[in-house]
């Protein structure tokens, strides 16, 4: 049986905040650094992150930074109390000395994707978004470079054809997690075993910017329905009819051909448009300043007359 080992918990977004909330069922870390609130919506409210909200809920001791490594005084309050190991979880920021190493078995991190594959901050939404059937979740030791570390345990996760980003952010952290646990709980430190990663296969995640939201009704439908599947929640997928924006939640693909962004037909009460190959039939939309609605109802009341474009 393995010691308890004592651990520190930095992180900010949902990702983080559900490992956190997976792994605090049976392992409670010494403390919790989360990012500062930052003001969001139109009304520009300050917001904490959800993990801060999570480590509230479970009454754990948090401290919050702007920047982890200028902030001397949070690095001060971690030296005060060093852990035997901390993890880094969708935290977004780089960790650097002396912190890096501070921890006997240094930092440690739960990445969505098979590493070196898809290194960065959206491994999930670019699975997703390429049309993979198949990703992972890697465990491994924070080095100076960008998910580049040696690694402790990998995981295969299957991406299912009705996969989100959500969905498929809560499988991968679930495996993830529960390997970790194992380690944590039951295998001795000392015979954790770290594998360098090898640079073959080595691929890049960057962040999600906005304007890659844009439909493209030239592509394919399986392409845009892959899209929409990864980014219909953050930042959105959309196209514009009469000169607005249409956001697009959920859609099928399916078999025809015929001018891209045409709307081709009406099955069952939705939408079919045409896309570059295929058709995409439309289930959920949100049309600009609205909420969001089934597609049927959307269409019954836009106006939009077969042979119309979307654009």
């Amino acid at each position: 049986m393995a010691k308890n080992l004592r651990f520190g918990f930095c992180g900010s977004g949902r990702f983080a905040a559900e490992c956190l909330s997976i792994i605090a069922q049976k392992a409670i870390p010494e403390w919790v650094v989360t990012n500062a609130p930052r003001p969001s919506g139109r009304g520009l409210h300050l917001q904490n992150t959800p993990v801060f909200e999570k480590a509230e809920v479970l009454g754990l001791k948090t401290r919050t930074t702007s920047k982890l490594s200028a902030d001397a005084e949070t690095i001060e309050w971690i030296m005060s109390d060093i852990p035997d190991l901390i993890l880094v979880i969708d935290f977004g920021h780089m960790i650097k000395e002396p912190l890096l190493n501070m921890a006997p078995l240094g930092c440690i991190n739960i990445h969505p994707s098979m590493l070196p594959a898809y290194r960065g901050s959206a491994p999930v939404q670019r699975a997703i978004m390429d049309g993979l059937k198949e990703t992972g979740v890697t465990i491994f030791r924070l080095d100076e470079g960008m998910d580049s570390g040696p690694i402790l345990s990998q995981i295969p996760v299957i991406i299912s054809d009705e996969d989100d980003t959500a969905s498929l952010l809560i499988k991968t952290c679930s495996a993830g997690c529960e390997k970790l646990l194992e380690f944590l709980l039951h295998i001795p430190s000392e015979n954790w075993e770290f594998i360098p990663q090898a640079e073959a296969g080595a691929s890049t995640a960057p962040k999600i910017d906005k304007s890659e939201g844009k439909i493209e009704w030239d592509e394919s439908s399986i392409n845009i329905l892959n899209k929409i599947r990864a980014l219909s929640v953050s930042p959105g997928t959309y196209c514009e009819h009469n000169g607005k924006r249409l956001r697009i939640h959920k859609a099928l693909s399916v078999f025809g051909c015929d001018s891209p962004g045409k709307l081709t037909g009406i099955e069952e009460g939705f939408p079919v448009i045409a896309c570059g190959k295929g058709f995409l039939k439309l289930i959920e939309v949100q049309p600009e300043g609205k909420k969001v609605q089934k597609a049927d109802e959307w269409i019954r009341g836009s106006r939009m007359k077969v042979g119309d474009i979307l654009h």
